[in-house]
């Protein structure tokens, strides 16, 4: 029965929309595989020196090295969550037939081993065993401790897709794991406790004792049982139609008793919290709204005006982005009942445009915390706080001003150019349909041209001059977007029959 359902999982990934996706994407996709396993090995082959020219007094590194294994996990475990795919409808069709819904449960967390994601961490994990561990410990330490480190791969592998699947049935299970988490972290930011002790003290004995060193295999299968009786207790089409009646309901009435435009602010809304795939986005949104934390604290980035400028445009835009260049393939499984409907499309495109200028609103107010706690008391040192705090609050100001006036038309705009449809019930890690050339090359008006304007100023040492011409421009782009969404409306009646034939076809 088992070699039965590998045949079937095989012949379902060859079939899967990757396989059928242009050769750019596959090669694109290919070159980032090869990027990061490069990334990984390179870690992993030159830690080594890297830690001995950072901790020069250090006898051994494996301490050092312990240390940041935990913090490694707390992101591995956030990018699995928000990336790494599930298989879950896969195997629905089996359970209305004679077989052990225990083998279909044990297959479906087996077969999940094989992804890029327990594999990355190999390509660092064994060239630090092969080049360290023997000459610190032992040569049995060398085969036990790789073995033990995937262990706990693997239990981080178990736990992220517990919290995912957990979350559309037990959401209370979820948020107390999310918070639990969130609150060690919160208590090492703040300096209450600190982490780097707390992970050496778990996994430095992984390569000091033999007996301690199979914890993580066993934590490894305490995760793997707890989801197996949680999917063993749901395996039941019914609970998965009810759950799916219940996310139906929802509604907006106060957008829907202010008219048609509000009423197709809510039907958008509607969409994005129905599906899975829109939802998805939502949630890396949240996610990436931290990005700046990985900038703000290096005073390498905070210096000049460059990297902070990107990190503006992309966070206080990061759903306007993400979001916008599928503006109108998110509703193409509908799309001929658009064209046949009696409503005015400059209404139906000023929701559109009123929602992705609301979402530059709610992520400028979520980045406003971030740039203080994160200056404040993860900054750079020889950085005065208030200093910096201002520096890029103005960046960010300036850049979330552009967003609205300019990229928001824009978005509008490249919008009627994509005729690819979307399945809104997949999630959009590693999902790339209804992607094609308009979503590469929207990215130099978004990202490049801002930049661009801002270096003609800075060149000749005059960043705040530059950040007011981008400010200055948002306020014209918000002024005149009545001509814009004029000229979107324009544009989309040209190309809508090309268009609605595109959204017809299945990738």
């Amino acid at each position: 029965m088992y070699l039965q359902l590998f045949r079937h999982r095989w012949t379902k990934t060859f079939r899967s929309t990757f396989f059928r996706q242009g050769w750019a994407i596959k090669i694109l996709l290919g070159l980032a595989a090869i990027y990061f396993m490069a990334i990984f090995g390179s870690l992993g082959v030159f830690m080594k020196e890297i830690l001995e020219e950072g901790f020069p007094d250090a006898e051994r590194l494996t301490p050092i090295f312990s240390g940041g294994i935990l913090m490694y996990l707390l992101a591995d475990l956030v990018m699995r969550f928000f990336l790494q795919d599930l298989n879950v409808i896969s195997v629905q069709h089996y359970l209305s037939l004679p077989i052990s819904k225990k083998k279909i449960v044990n297959f479906l967390l087996q077969s999940s081993i094989f992804n890029f994601f327990n594999l990355i961490p190999l390509f660092f994990i064994i060239p630090w065993a092969i080049r360290v561990i023997p000459n610190e410990y032992s040569t049995l330490h060398t085969i036990i401790w790789p073995i033990a480190t995937l262990g706990v791969v693997l239990s981080n592998h178990f736990l992220a897709i517990y919290l995912k699947r957990v979350l559309a049935v037990k959401a209370q299970i979820f948020w107390i794991i999310v918070l639990l988490l969130g609150g060690l972290y919160a208590l090492h930011f703040f300096q209450v406790i600190d982490l780097t002790e707390v992970s050496t003290a778990l996994f430095l004995p992984l390569a000091q004792s033999h007996y301690l060193a199979w914890w993580p295999l066993i934590l490894a299968l305490i995760v793997y049982q707890v989801n197996y009786r949680f999917l063993l207790g749901m395996t039941h089409l019914d609970r998965w139609q009810t759950k799916a009646k219940e996310a139906s309901s929802l509604r907006f009435a106060f957008l829907e008793n202010r008219g048609p435009l509000g009423m197709m602010i809510a039907n958008e809304l509607k969409l994005i919290v129905r599906n899975k795939r829109t939802k998805t986005v939502v949630y890396m949104c949240f996610f990436f709204a931290l990005y700046g934390l990985i900038f703000y604290t290096q005073e390498t980035y905070v210096e000049g005006y460059s990297w902070l400028l990107f990190v503006g445009i992309f966070t206080t835009g990061i759903f306007m982005i993400n979001y916008g260049q599928f503006l109108v393939s998110w509703e193409s499984s509908y799309f001929d009942g658009i064209l046949t409907r009696a409503y005015e499309m400059e209404t139906y495109y000023k929701s559109k445009y009123y929602l992705l200028v609301a979402s530059a609103v709610v992520m400028y107010i979520l980045t406003l915390p971030v740039v203080y706690f994160g200056i404040t008391y993860a900054g750079p040192e020889n950085v005065p706080a208030n200093e910096l705090i201002l520096k890029v609050l103005g960046i960010n100001t300036a850049t979330f001003i552009y967003n609205m006036g300019i990229n928001s038309a824009v978005l509008l705009f490249a919008s009627t150019y994509n005729k690819k449809p979307i399945d809104l019930s997949k999630g959009s890690a590693f999902n790339y349909q209804g992607t094609g050339a308009a979503q590469w090359v929207i990215v130099i008006p978004l990202m490049v041209v801002p930049l661009l304007l801002f270096q003609a100023f800075n060149v000749f040492d005059k960043p705040q001059a530059g950040l007011m011409v981008m400010a200055a421009m948002g306020f014209i782009g918000l002024a005149t977007h009545r001509y814009f969404i004029k000229q979107t409306i324009k544009n989309f009646k040209e190309k809508k029959y090309i268009n609605a034939e595109g959204y017809r076809q299945h990738d």
